[in-house]
């Protein structure tokens, strides 16, 4: 973009809706992979607002994710300050294209027509300042009416990802193409092939287009998710979207749209990108140690060759592992071989037909006003530690069948017992009987 030149308005649209089952035991349906540390001291999702933040202000974010979900991201905003970021909230899932025509129709809702840009919340970028400068070549090119997407320049015959073939180039400098074709994830001679050819790029998962623009490609293409959308339009209320997301198209925005579209172009970028989809790709960003080992947290190894060992919080030793990958945490641990960890998801699956709460949420829970763990849980009896946030309060309630001891370790605490309002400083104890609101 020329010296000078006004930059395009976007409006950020943060896709955090995923489960992330193929990061399980890290990850839980109510613990989903974008609220996972796995970096840093931030969040995925907070670090994919954070590298937004010098070309998209806050006030001009939207997260999407689903109803499930909101009490894990609205505390994920809430620890960075973050009031302003709107959170567009989903009854159900129902993939990509339903989410941003979600996101579209509420920008129509206030007005607005600014450029999307369209993120998946849970995907690694180490170069920040080449994503900025690929967001506004792709925002001169989303202006003018065309759909955007951004190809990874793919460093190895990767069968992982998604590909995006290029055609002829609409600008050399910098480059821009029209897009050929969406490809499914190849088998090893195919993406060796893709490589040497040179004009295949990976698919990232990051799109830009003006909000009618993609309104009027949903309308085209997926005429029954566009008619559901568009009577949400007359009926803007959360017992509407109830009613009339769940019945919507289950499909992603590439197989919906852009591999139908004839106004779609790519716009390669090499960024560091990773789309963190496995425990294999985890270990891809960390330098091994001598012994080609990968190792967080408290392990103890002697003489594994070639794994992930990750603790959370317990205290592990390995002793001649092979090509594993370990990951602890207080409740489960998964033990996988390394050229299997797509199949994390099919185990996950099966613990979930087995109900088991461990695919849904981890010892400790976070909850709006802080945290709490379940120490002990037997009969009679459940032993829990709370942590409440300043400032932050539980609701009130009554538990019909059983009464509650509450002693306060740290801080200082308000409780109302009935219609007695009372403090309680560090090491003192309240007790609150059953049938007591």
């Amino acid at each position: 973009m020329p010296s000078g030149q006004a930059k395009v308005p976007l409006f950020g649209v943060v896709l955090a809706g995923g489960s992330g089952t193929r990061f399980w035991p890290l990850s839980r349906s109510q613990y989903p992979k974008q609220v996972l540390r796995l970096l840093g001291s931030d969040s995925m999702l907070q670090a994919t607002i954070a590298r937004l933040l010098p070309r998209i202000p806050l006030t001009r974010m939207a997260v999407v994710t689903n109803a499930s979900q909101e009490e894990v991201i609205r505390l994920e905003l809430y620890q960075k300050g973050w009031d302003e970021v709107h959170l567009w909230l989903e009854p159900v899932g129902r993939n990509t294209a339903a989410a941003v025509g979600l996101a579209a129709v509420r920008l129509r809702a206030r007005d607005e027509d600014p450029v999307m840009a369209v993120f998946p919340a849970d995907h690694y970028i180490r170069d920040q300042d080449r994503l900025l400068e690929a967001l506004d070549i792709g925002a001169k090119w989303a202006e003018q009416g065309y759909l955007v997407t951004f190809g990874i320049l793919p460093s190895r015959p990767e069968t992982g990802y998604g590909y995006i073939q290029a055609s002829e180039p609409l600008d050399t400098a910098p480059p821009v193409y029209k897009c050929a074709k969406f490809i499914e994830k190849p088998d090893l001679t195919t993406a060796a092939a893709f490589l040497a050819e040179g004009n295949y790029y990976w698919n990232s998962g990051i799109f830009m287009f003006r909000r009618d623009t993609v309104l009027k490609a949903l309308a085209r293409h997926l005429p029954e998710l566009s008619q559901g959308l568009e009577s949400l339009t007359h009926q803007d209320h959360p017992e509407a979207l109830a009613e009339i997301y769940p019945g919507l198209p289950n499909i992603s925005l590439d197989h919906g749209i852009l591999e139908r579209a004839d106004n779609v172009v790519v716009v390669p970028v090499d960024m560091g990108w990773s789309d963190l989809g496995t425990w294999g790709a985890f270990l891809e960003l960390f330098p091994p140690d001598d012994s080609g080992n990968v190792v967080q947290g408290r392990i103890l190894d002697r003489a594994s060759r070639d794994c992930l060992l990750y603790a959370q919080d317990r205290l592990v030793g390995t002793i001649g592992l092979s090509n594993l990958i370990v990951v602890d945490t207080p409740d489960a641990t998964l033990i996988c071989h390394r050229e299997r960890v797509q199949e994390v998801k099919d185990l996950v699956a099966a613990l979930d037909r087995q109900n088991c709460i461990e695919t849904r949420q981890h010892a400790t829970v976070q909850r709006p006003w802080g945290y709490y763990t379940v120490m002990d849980d037997g009969l009679g009896y459940k032993v829990k530690q709370i942590e409440v946030l300043p400032g932050k309060r539980l609701s009130l309630q009554m538990h019909r069948h059983r009464a509650e001891h509450w002693v306060v370790v740290q801080g200082e605490a308000q409780v109302t017992i009935g219609r007695e309002v009372k403090k309680v400083l560090a090491n003192e104890s309240v007790f609150v009987p059953a049938m007591t609101a």
